[in-house]
């Protein structure tokens, strides 16, 4: 692409279309039980609308083998017995996603590293999950009062030996129980799974081979979910790709009304990956913007949190804001997305797939415009011998290594080098008027409002200066 210093992105606000729901996050709200370390996410996900949050953390989560701080902590217990049950610290995780509005997607898997074995008894298993289930979605044992609908089986059991050390055979089982414990409870209640780290093995047991058992089986599957990083790629075009790959797989499978879901995205996941927070917060608001023109139906982003992580004793690169939750770059970039993505979707042109992504909406007498200028490291441009990423991930004293599959590396990843934009807002109901326009940029700097001259066509014209790796949002309001 030609290198073009100033753009013109023009948006057309008599062109009205609607958003795709794809604002969820996963991540630790605040302080739990056992973890005051962690900081009060709560206001951050508030200011960015999160509208769904994925449960799976460190208290939320149901061990195979006894563990006094899992859902269940003993196997020998009555599982009819309220009392056999450790509620208390997921119930205040459920509460405080409630408390700002969002609904919770509850996600069923054992607390890794720690445990990643198989069900014993698959019968008992299956009544354990029933019993969560009736907590979360009918109050049972002093369940919360507002019911969580979507539950989601499984988490990256295809991450080599790190989240599940049995069979395929047997997580098939297991799904099997979860589904039949979740439609005892209420058959309109959403299931789905299995969350998938490496989407784009074929032939693969928990791509196809679940699949099959699936469809063998008559099992409900609401919703496919998989998880995709770009350490390994830098491309935020990836999940357009990937979810293009796994949208075929699905109806290739006959599956064709099964939603697909994006457990977890983020830049960077690998302990090892390394970026400075501006390109981070560059990266996740372009690609919230591209997410809008892929086939996802819903998505998570991971971690819309700190980042400290208890288990494995290091600080996750997808985190957000300093370890103390302060605010930075990244945090500031899920914020400004969050605020630019609702409302009414307005046509826009001028944008690229090079990295300068450009959204614009409308709600009441605001409209916004969402302007990422996103620029792929050198490292990301270089040649590729293969179409593989490999990787090693530290667990204490051992070194895992794990590979897998990339989209095919797009020469278009390099940035067009724009350095400014002139942004044209047409058919603004608000003619021979003035508005007020402010522009909050990813370092935290607001500039205005100030009183901007909107012409007879209703038609406003500025200029804004566009450097690598930010992220701005200008808000016109009447």
């Amino acid at each position: 692409m030609s290198h073009t210093p100033t753009r013109t992105l023009v948006v057309d606000a008599a062109r009205e279309s609607s958003f795709r729901p794809l604002n969820g996050v996963g991540g630790i709200p605040g302080p739990a039980d056992g973890y005051p370390q962690f900081p009060d996410m709560t206001p951050l996900w508030r200011e960015a609308g999160v509208t769904v949050v994925r449960s799976f953390d460190w208290v939320s989560r149901l061990d195979t083998r006894d563990n006094p701080t899992s859902l269940f902590p003993e196997w020998s217990a009555d599982p009819d017995d309220p009392a056999s049950y450790n509620f208390a610290a997921t119930d205040l995780w459920v509460e405080a996603v409630h408390a700002i509005g969002a609904e919770v997607m509850f996600t069923v898997a054992s607390s890794i590293p720690q445990n990643k074995l198989p069900a014993e008894d698959v019968e008992v298993y299956g009544r354990v999950v029933e019993h969560i289930v009736r907590h979360y979605s009918q109050g049972w044992a002093g369940g919360p009062a507002k019911p969580v609908r979507i539950y989601e089986f499984g988490d990256q059991p295809d991450f080599g030996p790190l989240h599940f050390a049995g069979r395929p055979e047997e997580f098939y089982a297991m799904y099997r129980a979860f589904c039949a414990a979740v439609q005892r409870v209420d058959p309109t209640l959403t299931v789905g799974g299995p969350a998938t780290a490496f989407p784009l093995e074929a032939d693969a047991p928990y791509r196809e081979g679940f699949l099959a058992f699936v469809r063998e089986n008559d099992l409900p599957l609401d919703f496919f979910s998989f998880l995709w990083f770009t350490d390994g790629s830098r491309d935020p075009l990836d999940y357009r790709y990937v979810a293009r790959e796994l949208r075929a797989l699905l109806d290739r499978h006959g599956f064709t009304d099964t939603d697909l879901t994006l457990s977890y995205w983020n830049y960077l996941a690998v302990p090892s990956s390394t970026a400075p927070a501006a390109e981070k917060g560059a990266f996740q608001a372009a690609t919230a913007i591209y997410l809008q023109d892929t086939v996802i139906d819903h998505a998570f982003f991971f971690r819309a949190d700190s980042g400290r992580d208890p288990h494995y004793g290091f600080v996750d690169p997808g985190g957000v804001g300093d370890v103390d939750g302060r605010p930075d770059e990244r945090s500031r970039a899920l914020a400004l997305a969050g605020r630019a993505l609702t409302g009414r979707r307005l046509a826009v042109s001028g944008g690229d797939e090079s990295g300068l992504a450009v959204a614009a909406g409308r709600e009441g007498d605001t409209v916004r415009v969402l302007v990422a200028n996103y620029v792929a490291p050198d490292s990301a441009l270089a040649p590729r011998d293969e179409d593989r990423f490999a990787f090693r991930i530290p667990i204490g004293e051992q070194r895992i290594e794990l590979g897998l599959t990339l989209p095919p590396q797009r020469p278009d990843l390099a940035s067009a080098g724009a350095e400014s934009v002139r942004i044209e807002v047409q058919n603004l109901p608000w003619t021979d008027a003035t508005v007020h326009a402010t522009i909050t940029s990813l370092d935290g700097v607001v500039d205005g409002p100030r009183a901007v001259a909107v012409s007879g066509a209703g038609t406003v014209h500025m200029d804004i200066a566009l450097a690598p790796q930010t992220v701005f949002l200008l808000e016109l309001t009447a």
